[in-house]
């Protein structure tokens, strides 16, 4: 078991303060390598996918690769680097799977496509021809009395 390491001064060391003089907030040296990489992929998204440069796409395509550089950076150590993230993620999106198609369950015959429409002349089925008769003579025999 690896326990995260507490030491101020190794944080300190992979944090970019800013220039001198002035306080930019803290800033992990790798967000500064990641981030530009994470924002040129989501703006070719917009290219691939026709939407747009507008200035709401664009904006929300930055601070959505901000948040996506934030959590690629906290995910990854100088003991995981972003090249077995990466890794990790392709063999998720390339690994076989189990096939579906043995694993559905039927369809309720209430959802089942009718094979004739209602009141469809069609032809009478062989085992069933007495019972369709007598289902033909009786709807005959309500008609005449109309």
């Amino acid at each position: 078991m690896r326990l995260p390491d507490d030491d101020e001064i190794y944080d300190v060391d992979q944090t970019y303060l800013g220039p001198p003089g002035y306080y930019i907030g803290r800033l992990r040296y790798r967000m500064i390598a990641v981030t530009p990489v994470v924002v040129l992929v989501g703006l070719a998204f917009l290219v691939k996918t026709g939407i747009g440069f507008t200035l709401l796409s664009v904006a929300l395509t930055v601070l959505i690769s901000l948040r996506l550089s934030q959590w690629i950076v906290d995910k990854t150590t100088h003991e995981r680097p972003i090249g077995v993230l990466v890794t990790t993620f392709w063999h998720e999106l390339t690994a076989t799977r189990v096939p579906l198609k043995g694993l559905h369950a039927r369809r309720p015959s209430a959802f089942r496509s009718r094979t004739t429409a209602i009141e469809d002349a069609h032809p009478l089925p062989l085992g069933r021809r007495r019972r369709w008769r007598s289902y033909a003579n009786w709807k005959s025999a309500a008609h005449k009395g109309e």
